[in-house]
């Protein structure tokens, strides 16, 4: 079994839980168990062995917080638009959405994504600032900043696809 980065927090819960995250999983058990208690041991070993699979391979030289920040500030002016909110979040089922008002929340799992992948998440919520659809003009926003943006979405489904064996 892979050595993973494991963070373990007490919590006033009832049962223990365990989440992948950028650059390794946390567990969470309950303020009365013991974090090196056998039956904490035996939950992370047990998880693990489950959760493998879906715990990609980070390359070394992960996609930082600070470098998405970059990205947005690289287009927002390109764009003409102004995200009021830029936000983190740890999202099962999206990398980023936009809301009309224009809060701009990423997926903290960002990181595990190659930074051309992430330019074009980038991109593709801040074009939500303008057009808030998926029509036409939405991909002609895109297509006239990142000719490539179709290829890059056919590398995202390949990685997505890698995570979900």
């Amino acid at each position: 079994m892979t050595q993973y980065n494991i963070k373990i927090f007490r919590q006033p819960r009832q049962s223990m839980m365990m989440r992948v995250v950028p650059g390794g999983v946390e567990v969470y058990i309950p303020r009365h168990l013991k974090p090196g208690s056998r039956d904490v041991k035996k939950f992370i070993h047990e998880a693990l062995a489950q959760l493998e699979s879906k715990i990609p391979d980070v390359p070394p030289e992960q996609t930082t917080q600070a470098q998405i920040i970059e990205l947005i500030q690289h287009w927002c002016p390109l764009l003409g638009v102004t995200a009021k909110k830029v936000q983190f979040r740890d999202m099962r089922r999206k990398w980023g959405s936009c809301s009309s008002k224009g809060t701009v929340t990423l997926n903290t799992r960002l990181c595990w994504l190659p930074l051309p992948l992430v330019d074009y998440i980038v991109l593709h919520e801040l074009a939500h600032l303008i057009e808030l659809n998926h029509s036409p003009a939405f991909w002609q926003i895109l297509a006239q900043h990142m000719p490539d943006y179709a290829t890059r979405i056919t590398e995202l489904r390949a990685f997505e696809k890698s995570l979900s064996r």
